[in-house]
């Protein structure tokens, strides 16, 4: 069957990044790299920046990337997740190059006698669901800087592969859906945009205006 060897596919290429491409840099680099809370400052800081900026394109971009986010959270977790019910790869294959961040210890995960169903869902990954919602929507906006987010995206979804919490197919999915949510709200923020223009330029007063997508 052809999701037989998708999957197959799929736990081959596991392998591949999570075990053959070991290396000690990567083991410092990559939990870094799928810890969400260093990404707050940084976030935070950049948010602030565009809404006390006098510009209402900051400032719409400001406030739908966080509900562009949100969205793609409770799409990912609240809504696929459940649907596919697909097992971690500790639970479902055996030898994982495995890192806990609780710890922040590595180790290799025994040999696996059976899949373990319901512990905890693999497809999509919320990582990748989210910061490729957040690199799609903000690229969109600021087409110049795309290189940089969806650098920084590609970085997180390979990390939840090399940490050996998702299947390199968990990574795909999410990039899709999130794209896909990114895409939802890339519209109605730059409709927002352009009514903010009309509205301003008939005053002749307000904050200043740029247009829509590929502007900055």
């Amino acid at each position: 069957m052809l999701i037989d060897f998708i999957e197959k596919i799929d736990i081959q290429l596991f392998y591949v990044i999570n075990q053959a491409g070991r290396n000690a840099f990567f083991d410092v680099f990559m939990p870094i790299m799928s810890d969400v809370t260093l990404f707050y400052i940084p976030m935070g800081l950049a948010l602030a920046f565009l809404l006390i900026r006098n510009n209402a394109k900051f400032r719409v971009v400001a406030v739908f990337v966080l509900l562009v986010i949100s969205s793609s959270e409770n799409l990912s977790s609240a809504v696929l997740k459940p649907i596919f019910a697909r097992p971690r790869p500790y639970h479902s294959v055996s030898e994982v190059h495995l890192y806990d961040r609780m710890g922040k210890t590595w180790s290799v995960t025994p040999p696996l006698a059976k899949v373990v169903r319901g512990e905890s869902h693999s497809l999509p990954s919320s990582h990748a669901t989210n910061i490729f919602a957040g690199a799609f929507f903000l690229s969109f906006f600021f087409r110049k800087l795309a290189p940089f987010f969806y650098l920084i995206a590609f970085l997180v979804g390979y990390s939840r592969v090399y940490l050996g919490v998702h299947f390199p197919f968990d990574v795909v999915a999410g990039a899709v859906a999130g794209t896909s949510c990114g895409m939802v709200y890339a519209w109605p923020a730059q409709s927002l945009i352009a009514f903010f223009r009309r509205k301003f330029a008939e005053k002749g007063s307000g904050p200043k205006l740029e247009s829509g997508g590929g502007q900055g």
